[in-house]
Formats: C-alpha cells, structure tokens, sequence
C-alpha cells in the first residue's frame, strides 16, 4: 500500500468522523432546544396569569377608592393598589411578549441574549414589588377593611399614626435596600435562583440547555 493510498483512505476516515460529529451536533442541538423551549412554554403560566390577577385587582380597587373615597387613607390606599397593579399589568404583558417572541430558530448565542432579558424582566418584577413596602400600613387600612368591613385606621389614636408612619419610614429603608440588591449584577446567586423558584427559574433551565450546546460545539 502507497503512500498516496493511505493518505486517500485517511481522508475518507476524516471525512466520515466529521460528518458523524456534525450529525451528532445537531441532534444534539434540536434535543437541547425542544428542552429549552418546554422550559419556558412552562413559564407562560406566570405572565398569564398575573395580567388576569392584576386587571381584576386593578378594577377592585377602582372600586373601592369610589366607594370608600370619602376616607383620605382608603382613596389613597386604593390609589396605591390601582397604580402597581397597572404596573404589574405592563409587566406581565412585556414579559408575556418577549415569551412569545423568541425564535428558536436563531442562533445559540441571540437565543441566551433573549432568554437573559426575559430573566432581566423578572427581576424588574421584584424590584418593583419591593417598592410597596412603604405603603404597607396603608394597604393593611384596605386589606381590613375588604376581608373583615372594619375601618382600623379609624381607631387609631395619635400614637398609633406615628407608630405607622415610623413603620413606613422603616419599610422605606427596606424597600430601597432590596430594589438594590434586585439587580442585574446578582442575577446569579444562590439566593435570587431560590426567590426564582417556579416565577424564572424555568429561564436558568433553558439557559442551562442552551449552554450544553456550546458546550458541545467548542
């Protein structure tokens, strides 16, 4: 056998474990992004679910700052609820978009750019459910008043309003604490993965799968 011949049939031997490995990637891949995309059709729930949460919480409280407006803190309680509950609406329809836009057709790397804004959007949700902190005091006055039809606030005496205004002034602090600390920077730890668990953690999952593929791919 020549030199020639040997150097034909290492070709060919070439050839076929370069085809075997660019077979086995893409199964790889369309493995890896049915998995990918199963995880986040799982989070689809989240969003849906809090448009309808929030539209009906938003009409709510509508409601009751027409009927209770004669009370300064029930109108303004109900103002709080009305206001982050159509910012809560906002959100879930963004994140509901950005869900439904993303094209499993394009490539890995766009694909984790997507996912990740998607896990951005969910943070954004948390920072600014830490902002009704502050408002807490006011939004026991409603929450009071709708489960059980009393007017607590009504039975407070001076010191009480300054107890609640104290408890505000503290929960302001905590509010501005955790808005900081639910930020892009921390999206990664330990902590906020477990706060994801079931309203993003399906993000890291599909994220997850997408890395194995470039993995594979190096």
């Amino acid at each position: 056998m020549d030199i020639s011949t040997i150097q034909d049939l290492w070709q060919q031997h070439e050839t076929l474990l370069d085809s075997h490995r660019k077979l086995n990637t893409a199964l790889l891949k369309e493995i890896k992004l049915d998995k990918a995309k199963s995880s986040l059709r799982n989070l689809l729930f989240l969003p849906v679910s809090s448009l309808v949460f929030f539209l009906s919480t938003a009409s709510y409280g509508i409601y009751f700052t027409a009927t209770q407006g004669n009370s300064w803190y029930f109108a303004f309680a109900g103002i709080i609820v009305v206001v982050f509950s159509f910012l809560f609406t906002g959100a879930a329809v963004r994140q509901l978009r950005q869900i439904l836009s993303v094209d499993f057709d394009e490539p890995v790397v766009r694909l984790q750019k997507d996912l990740s804004r998607i896990k951005s959007s969910v943070i954004t949700n948390f920072r600014m459910a830490s902002w009704l902190l502050p408002f807490a005091p006011f939004l026991s006055f409603f929450f009071v008043k709708i489960l059980f039809g009393f007017d607590w606030a009504a039975t407070l005496t001076g010191t009480g309003i300054v107890i609640m205004c104290s408890i505000s002034l503290l929960l302001l602090t905590g509010a501005v604490l955790l808005s900081s600390a639910f930020s892009a920077r921390n999206r990664n730890k330990k902590w906020m993965r477990w706060l994801m668990q079931g309203s993003g953690s399906q993000v890291d999952e599909a994220l997850a799968f997408l890395d194995q593929i470039t993995e594979f791919e190096k």
